[in-house]
């Protein structure tokens, strides 16, 4: 790994080689087995992450104990980055500590962390790099708002979209099933609902004949009904 891999997100995509180089120098790539914790919301902020393979969830734990998904993350994407536009006095005082907590969902997922420190310094004598980092925190607001919307449609819209997100992204693959990503109570979580109902959404698919279940693979029976199910 050599620090061209910056280039892959839009935050460092307009730096120079040698820009490149200059970060990379200062970035700790770090490796976390599923089910790690990357960090916890009382951890002092140190910086925010890139990651390079497998995939992260953000999640806050709800006064009842539940586990609330925000989102989840994959490679060459970013996350606790927005924090460093927001707390910039907090952060440089060592007095603010993460807003959310984050787990590795995947086993051998790599990370490269970048140190806020880093971060201020080159920000502070590279003016077409903020502009550059708010066009990227544009996009991923654009992404978070889209998600936020679907949230409010009802659970078989917000799976039908879900599925056939996936599927239409895992038959480029040449597959003929969804293998989900994620296990089905995360699932619940993103989509905004519980276990149990998305569990009858489910069965009810299954039911009708338009999926067929078979532990985390998926097979799509009756697109033209799942279909309408999210068009809905």
């Amino acid at each position: 790994m050599d620090s061209n891999i910056l280039k892959n997100i839009n935050l460092f995509s307009d730096l120079s080689d040698d820009e490149l180089k200059k970060v990379f120098s200062k970035c700790s790539v770090r490796k976390f087995s599923k089910g790690e914790m990357i960090f916890f919301d009382t951890e002092p902020y140190i910086g925010f992450y890139m990651i390079v393979e497998g995939s992260v969830k953000i999640f806050k734990i709800l006064k009842d104990g539940k586990e609330h998904i925000l989102h989840f993350v994959t490679p060459f994407n970013t996350f606790a980055e927005v924090p460093l536009f927001e707390q910039y006095e907090k952060i440089k005082n060592e007095e603010f500590t993460y807003p959310a907590n984050s787990m590795a969902i995947e086993d051998d997922t790599v990370l490269i962390l970048i140190r806020s420190s880093v971060f201020y310094s080159l920000i502070e004598n590279n003016s077409k790099l903020c502009i550059k980092m708010i066009s990227g925190l544009a996009k991923k607001l654009r992404l978070m708002n889209k998600h936020i919307e679907s949230i409010s449609l009802d659970v078989p819209k917000r799976l039908a979209k879900y599925l056939l997100e996936q599927f239409n992204s895992d038959t480029e693959t040449g597959k003929k099933y969804i293998e989900l990503p994620i296990s089905k109570h995360d699932l619940s979580s993103y989509l905004g609902t519980i276990d149990e109902t998305l569990s009858r959404t489910f069965k009810k698919f299954q039911d009708e004949g338009i999926i067929k279940v078979s532990g985390k693979k998926i097979y799509i029976t009756d697109k033209k009904v799942l279909q309408k199910f999210a068009s809905v």
